[in-house]
């Protein structure tokens, strides 16, 4: 009983620091079911559902905010949600699952460690069409297999390439 309480309690502060960059959490929920030994299976179903609740409440909060631009987001809409579908029907064996995963894992903890230097201001500009429609389908694609949202991925694209501003950033990953 411990135990549940103890992961219960760390899912919730997971999800409050994850909300409040936009983001839903799967990458934190994954890495704390894995800590408690939580079966494979179990665990992407989790973190999606998790997931959901947080970021849709981030969302909400970022969309009352103005951080949220459909301008910006839909192309990566148009093919990263079709494709999380497909992500997600790709059966892949527990070694494959556990790389991606341990791979999904270092690139939030890497994300979040490493300050990138920004010395002044740089114009923000909107991604092209033809980029944001494969970038999408790709962040669609290991989101599905891994159980994870595209924001890990999104947020990270949009202000390291100016295509966003952090908050922007926020809401647009949410």
């Amino acid at each position: 009983m411990s135990e549940n309480l103890a992961l219960a309690a760390l899912t919730f502060v997971v999800s409050f620091i994850y909300s409040s960059v936009g983001h839903g959490g799967a990458s934190g929920y994954l890495a704390l079911m894995s800590f408690f030994v939580i079966p494979h299976a179990q665990m992407a179903t989790s973190a999606l559902c998790l997931n959901l609740v947080v970021a849709g409440i981030a969302f909400w909060n970022f969309l009352r905010a103005s951080y949220f631009s459909w301008r910006l987001v839909w192309p990566f809409i148009l093919t990263s949600v079709p494709f999380a579908f497909v992500g997600g029907l790709i059966k892949v064996s527990l070694s494959v699952y556990s790389v991606l995963l341990a791979g999904v894992l270092l690139f939030a903890a890497c994300r979040l460690i490493l300050k990138f230097k920004q010395n002044a201001p740089e114009t923000i500009r909107s991604p092209s069409f033809s980029l944001s429609l494969p970038i999408g389908g790709l962040i669609g694609t290991l989101s599905g297999m891994v159980g994870v949202g595209g924001g890990i991925f999104l947020s990270p694209l949009l202000i390291l390439f100016h295509w966003a501003s952090p908050k922007h950033a926020a809401g647009a990953s949410a």
